[in-house]
Parts: C-alpha cells; structure tokens; sequence
C-alpha cells in the first residue's frame, strides 16, 4: 500500500508543477520594481523571488529570500498534495509514512545545489528628476529557478529511499517478531 501512496503522491505532485499551479502564486507588487519581477517565468523552470532594501549587502539577502520562495513552493506543492490525496488514511503506518513525506530535511540543500539566479538587480536611491520618479532608497531584487524536471526526479529518489526505509524497518520488525516467538515456544 506504501509504494501506491508513494507513487499516487509523485503523481499529483507532478501536475502541481507542470499544471502551473505553483506559479500561480502572487508577488506584491512593489514601487519601483522591475518588470521581471514576480512574473511566472518559463513553464519548465519553478521560479523564485526574493527582495531586500538597503545597500549592496542586501544582495546575498535577496538571493537567500528567492531560495526561500522556492522552498516554500515546493513545501505547499508536497502538503496539498497529501491533502487532497490522502486526508481519508486511517492507517498509523501510512500516516507515518506521509508524515516523513510532508517534511524534508534535505530540501534546503537540494535547492543550494539546483537553483540557478536568473536575474539580481541592486537600485541606488535617487532623486526625483524630469524623467523618473524618486527612488527613497536602496533596493535588491531577485529573481531564481529550478527546472521542474528536477524537483520530480528528486522527489522520486527521495520517495525510492524513504519506502527501502520502511521495508527495513518492516523486515527487521518482522525478525524481531518472529526471534521473539520462537524464544517463547522454546520455554
């Protein structure tokens, strides 16, 4: 029953990111952005924003809120998956399952290895002038992506270890039980 919960999850998690429904996920809209940012970008690529004020030292800032952005996407995408999919389970150990599932302690740095900046731009504060508006003041924004092919293939290895985890887990559980009994029948 795991290996179809598992299989079910990677499913619907792949029409989460190639339905677009991760991109529909909507910026502010901040004075003085520019036009990139916030769009959905390419559909083969889950993309990411990020936005800081102040001075060039916001930059790393930014590209650390975009990574963020992507997470959280990726995160929403996992837990609506399961929702929708699976909010009728009664087993505990399908329950624990998903709940191994639901959090990921790796992602954080499946992203650092994955995401590509697609676009950083740092405005100075400026004056107003003839020509533009004033500025008031300095400004980072980012902008990042993954390639959804990526994140699915991920997901599959990380499905693919988590069920040989629980098959251990199942077989030695299973030995135990069955060291146990014959401990007893031999007293």
């Amino acid at each position: 029953m795991l290996e179809i919960i598992a299989l079910k999850l990677i499913t619907s998690l792949t029409g989460f990111l190639f339905e677009g429904y991760l991109d529909t996920f909507k910026y502010s809209k901040i004075d003085g952005a520019p036009s990139w940012y916030g769009n959905s970008g390419n559909s083969s690529q889950l993309v990411g924003y990020g936005y800081y004020k102040g001075g060039i030292e916001t930059i790393y800032l930014a590209q650390n809120e975009c990574k963020h952005d992507i997470e959280n996407k990726i995160t929403k995408g996992i837990e609506i998956s399961i929702y929708d999919n699976f909010k009728f389970i009664k087993d505990p150990k399908e329950k624990e399952f998903l709940s191994r599932v639901q959090y990921d302690a790796e992602l954080k740095i499946f992203i650092d290895k994955n995401v590509k900046y697609e676009r950083i731009e740092h405005f100075l504060e400026t004056k107003e002038t003839l020509f533009k508006d004033r500025r008031k003041h300095d400004e980072t924004f980012a902008g990042c992506m993954i390639s959804k092919d990526t994140i699915l293939f991920y997901q599959k290895e990380r499905m693919a270890k988590i069920r040989k985890d629980l098959l251990d887990f199942k077989a030695k559980r299973g030995q135990d039980e069955l060291d146990s009994e014959l401990e007893n029948n031999g007293k």
